[in-house]
């Protein structure tokens, strides 16, 4: 045991860390005290005996236990490593006492979450995923990673229940796939792929349903050219436990990543499935990260049709969205707006009307450019290499589309850094 003349390390940095707060050794008891949850306080002693147990520790004379090795460590929000660094708890005594119970009581019921914190986590991050085209996505994505840093904190400043370490797992695995789609959005797809493993590392650790982390997979996979892959952890997502809204997202991911890699008829499949399904499921908030509304839905119909050489269907697809919004598109809307116009032309191209192509796509060079995301960037790049095909080269409407994409293009939001967290 050390002595008061001696005190080592970790002894001298809690008196230390309590001067630089200008706290008395009354005020480090009253603040441990109040570090604790409502069940650890009452298993606590007095301030008077805390204020002992202050001045112990500080002098070096013993240990403090995990109950208060954690309650150190919230106080002064350290980790426990920097705090105590590598030196060693004291071992029990060997005869076993009515405090001995109590402290580890105490232990188990102490967390640095409360009920009403999981609560507001939850909610914030699913109002995040439901105002997902409401905002520029890099807006969005810096909303979504102080949420996620705020989640990740708690997670690793100090402990909680084994249930309430699993909600907050969960919590932070539905961020982590959130951001996976906005990354993606901003064309920062390496990072995309990192966050979405990251989210599928929570997601198991939570025991949660993947549904959403493989939504955010299947999309990374496809936007990076695996599309074996994308239709794979779509097509696993569906069969998952999640609402009907995210299932025919689901469908029509691995549709839309079949046909790319040409396998029509389970694109066709997959279509199927998702028409049957969309046809009895109640309708989500269309502005989720996590739903197909009509419109979005008509997005990957005419995405696979023509993909699988069927301009007809696409066009059909066009006016299933048309009837379905109004006239002006919402403000929530703008990407799917875009994207179901430039989808309008690329069908007549195929069909050799570059007037029509031209009409559908031309309100689409008015989109601001922080809504410009990669999917309505690469959109138009499809469109390009359409207008490039041989029987074009000699259009002058065939180039003047071609020059305006290139602009659109060009005024594009920048992308983030590749250091972006």
């Amino acid at each position: 045991m050390a002595t008061s003349e001696q005190p080592p390390a970790w002894a001298v940095r809690l008196r230390a860390e309590r001067r630089a707060r200008l706290w008395s050794q009354k005020t480090m008891a009253v603040m441990l005290r109040n570090a604790a949850d409502g069940e650890a306080q009452a298993l606590l002693p007095s301030i008077a005996t805390l204020q002992r147990y202050v001045r112990g520790y500080e002098a070096g004379e013993h240990h403090p236990g995990d109950l208060y090795a954690s309650l150190y460590c919230r106080v002064f929000g350290l980790d426990h490593a920097v705090l105590f660094g590598t030196c060693q708890l004291e071992p029990p005594p060997s005869q076993p006492t009515e405090h001995d119970a109590a402290n580890l009581t105490a232990w188990l019921t102490t967390t640095n979450v409360s009920e009403d914190g999981l609560v507001h986590l939850a909610e914030a991050a699913a109002s995040l995923a439901d105002h997902h085209t409401q905002h520029p996505p890099a807006e969005l994505l810096t909303e979504v990673m102080a949420l996620h840093g705020r989640t990740q904190r708690l997670l690793r400043s100090g402990r909680q229940r084994l249930r309430q370490t699993r909600e907050l797992l969960s919590i932070d695995a539905s961020l982590l796939a959130h951001a996976c789609l906005l990354l993606g959005d901003v064309e920062q797809d390496t990072s995309a792929v990192a966050f979405g493993k990251a989210s599928d590392l929570c997601t198991r650790e939570a025991e949660a349903s993947p549904a959403r982390t493989l939504s955010a997979l299947a999309k990374t996979a496809r936007w990076t050219g695996r599309f074996a892959e994308s239709a794979d952890f779509a097509a696993h997502g569906f069969v998952c436990s999640a609402p009907p809204s995210t299932r025919i997202l689901l469908a029509y991911q691995e549709a839309n990543a079949a046909a790319l890699m040409g396998n029509a008829e389970r694109a066709r499949q997959a279509v199927n499935r998702a028409t049957a399904l969309a046809a009895t499921a109640p309708e989500h908030p269309g502005s989720s990260a996590w739903s197909c509304p009509v419109p979005r839905q008509a997005v990957y119909a005419i995405s696979v049709a023509y993909r699988t050489g069927d301009p007809d269907a696409a066009l059909r697809a066009v006016e299933m969205a048309d009837a379905a919004s109004a006239p002006q598109p919402p403000s929530s809307a703008r990407t799917t707006w875009a994207q179901i116009r430039i989808g309008a032309g690329i069908a007549h191209v195929m069909k050799g009307s570059l007037d029509a192509a031209a009409s559908e796509v031309a309100p689409v060079f008015t989109l601001a450019p922080e809504f410009r995301i990669s999917t309505v960037t690469r959109y138009l790049t499809q469109l390009d290499r359409r207008l490039h095909e041989r029987r074009f080269r000699r259009s002058a409407e065939a180039a003047h589309l071609r020059e305006s994409i290139r602009d659109f293009n060009a005024a594009a939001f920048p992308p983030l850094p590749q250091e972006h967290p």
